[in-house]
């Protein structure tokens, strides 16, 4: 009998963690505590990129002179390495060190606001013959535009929130918000998994006083 009324004990807590909702007793008040959430997909976001120049140092300024054109176009860019090295070939070692044999190694951080900027600026590179590597490191959005999809998708979040409220407070009560919380928005995957699949999620804790 007395498993038999632990195991009922922790089939109510597992529902009870499942459906994000606490209800607690205070005195004579009653309390609820709901996790309201939005997630949606953003497929118009933008692109932060990772671009590097790796080639011979005698062709690093033509590099750089392009770089400081597109800043104009791309305000955010900044450099963020630059490395000279020697490239020795296999055999080279312990000969004398030629001009030929210096190399170059600069790198770019920039954020692009669609496709159409990331195609264009990979066709530029490409008929210029820079020996160079892009990467995607990531999504990207204008920040006025990332304000306000936040606060959409707060308001529907708080939706959802409300929605859990009337239906744990039945038919015939009613409740009032006491306290409202943003909570961190990439649990459970983490920033990496809504960064690289172009996603957005808000999730708020809601608290309120059952009447």
């Amino acid at each position: 009998m007395k498993r038999m009324h632990l195991t009922t004990l922790a089939l109510a807590a597992g529902w009870l963690a499942l459906s994000s909702c606490e209800l607690r007793e205070t005195g004579n008040e009653n309390y609820v505590e709901v996790i309201g959430q939005h997630e949606q997909q953003m497929p118009e976001t933008g692109y932060r990129l990772n671009l590097s120049y790796n080639g011979p140092l005698d062709t690093r300024d033509q590099f750089v002179a392009w770089a400081d054109s597109l800043r104009q176009k791309v305000p955010g860019m900044v450099k963020t390495n630059e490395s000279i090295y020697v490239n020795y070939m296999p055999g080279q070692t312990g000969h004398g060190i030629s001009k030929d044999m210096y190399q170059t190694s600069v790198t770019y951080l920039l954020s692009v606001k669609d496709s159409a900027l990331y195609s264009r600026i990979s066709a530029d590179l490409l008929q210029r013959s820079f020996p160079f590597s892009i990467n995607i490191t990531g999504s990207y959005l204008e920040p006025d535009r990332e304000k306000q999809l936040q606060q959409q998708m707060l308001q529907q979040a708080l939706s959802d929130a409300k929605a859990k409220l009337t239906f744990l407070s039945g038919k015939n009560r009613t409740y009032e918000i006491v306290s409202i919380e943003e909570l961190d928005n990439t649990t459970p995957y983490g920033p990496e998994y809504y960064d690289f699949n172009r996603r957005m999620v808000a999730r708020v804790r809601v608290k309120a006083r059952l009447d």
